[in-house]
């Protein structure tokens, strides 16, 4: 069985919309829809790698980074370790995506088709930046 520490990202824009990135059809859950991320590299430090994958993924550079939960997700054919970061790129204009885009709002997030691991981030996102009024900005 495969095991990989993965960071994923929840962009924010200036707007509250998260970007969505669509999964190549030929990849470990291809064809859904997910948050940029990717996995940790050795010796490399979580949040580290997650502004790295940021950049590699969508060309864009992000402040206001924020820890928001750690869950190990075991699919059958590998165990994966994920911690998601939230974080707000105030400027788009390098936005650079190989895979079709999309920026969410949070109440929307659970119309697009997502891989089961993400249940949690979702719930962590709206628990964080959800209707009660809070905010990434």
């Amino acid at each position: 069985m495969i095991f990989q520490t993965i960071v994923l990202i929840a962009p924010f824009d200036d707007k509250g919309n998260v970007l969505l990135l669509k999964r190549n059809d030929d990849t470990h859950c291809g064809g859904l829809w997910s948050f940029p991320g990717g996995k940790v590299e050795a010796g490399e430090k979580n949040q580290a790698a997650a502004m790295r994958e940021l950049k590699e993924e969508a060309g864009l550079d992000a402040t206001a980074w924020e820890s928001l939960c750690k869950q190990s997700y075991e699919y059958p054919d590998r165990l994966l370790q994920f911690e998601l970061f939230s974080c707000v790129c105030h400027d788009l204009s390098p936005l650079n995506t190989e895979s079709p885009h999309v920026w969410a709002t949070v109440d929307t997030l659970t119309d697009y088709p997502m891989p089961d691991a993400n249940d949690a981030f979702i719930a962590a996102i709206k628990g964080r930046f959800g209707v009660e009024g809070k905010t990434v900005l």
